[in-house]
């Protein structure tokens, strides 16, 4: 079975403003989700309904209190967060930016994202669209997701340590992954893949 991965043949003008708007929050964003994670008592309260409905929120919250319960035996910890916007036109015509969600468990499509820019280049080009396509900013948020998890490797401090990488037994995003562990694969960081059941 072939699944085509989404994207736009075309790009979306993005205004240069809600651009540096997204950029400047999204450190903040990134301490905030970080206290969040380690606020037993808030965690609990807000997830308390979707504990008891959804079976795979359930099982990761029991983990959570596991951990807890145990103590936290890691000093380095690393969130791979991805940031959802759209744009709202307001009234006057002008443009606000619309966080949409936060993903914190599987920020995926970096290794295809890191993609897009030629296409749309490749595609303005075809179209003679020259002055457009010149205009696309370069994009390669799979060499930095396997930046931060070089980092925390290193921090970790052991060279025969592996990244585990968790997936579907029918993984849709395999080509996405594959980006992220190419690049730590050229740092010398090695990569092993596990189903969700196995661990």
């Amino acid at each position: 079975v072939v699944s085509y991965a989404p994207f736009t043949l075309l790009p979306s003008r993005v205004p240069r403003a809600l651009l540096e708007q997204a950029y400047a929050v999204q450190m903040d964003f990134n301490v905030l989700v970080d206290a969040v994670s380690q606020n037993a008592a808030f965690l609990e309260q807000t997830l308390s309904s979707t504990i008891k409905r959804d079976e795979f929120t359930a099982r990761l919250f029991d983990i959570y209190k596991q951990v807890l319960k145990e103590g936290i035996a890691q000093t380095v910890f690393l969130g791979l967060n991805r940031s959802d916007y759209m744009f709202q036109r307001r009234l006057d015509g002008s443009s606000a930016l619309k966080q949409i969600e936060i993903n914190t468990i599987s920020a995926s499509f970096g290794g295809l994202a890191s993609r897009t820019p030629a296409v749309h280049r490749h595609v303005l080009s075809v179209l003679s669209k020259t002055e457009e396509a010149a205009k696309i900013l370069s994009n390669n948020p799979s060499k930095g997701l396997a930046l931060g998890i070089a980092k925390a490797w290193e921090l970790y401090g052991s060279a025969n340590a592996v990244v585990l990488l968790i997936a579907q037994e029918k993984e849709r995003n395999i080509f996405d992954q594959r980006a992220i562990e190419n690049e730590l694969l050229a740092r010398n960081i090695h990569v092993i893949r596990r189903r969700f059941e196995d661990v």
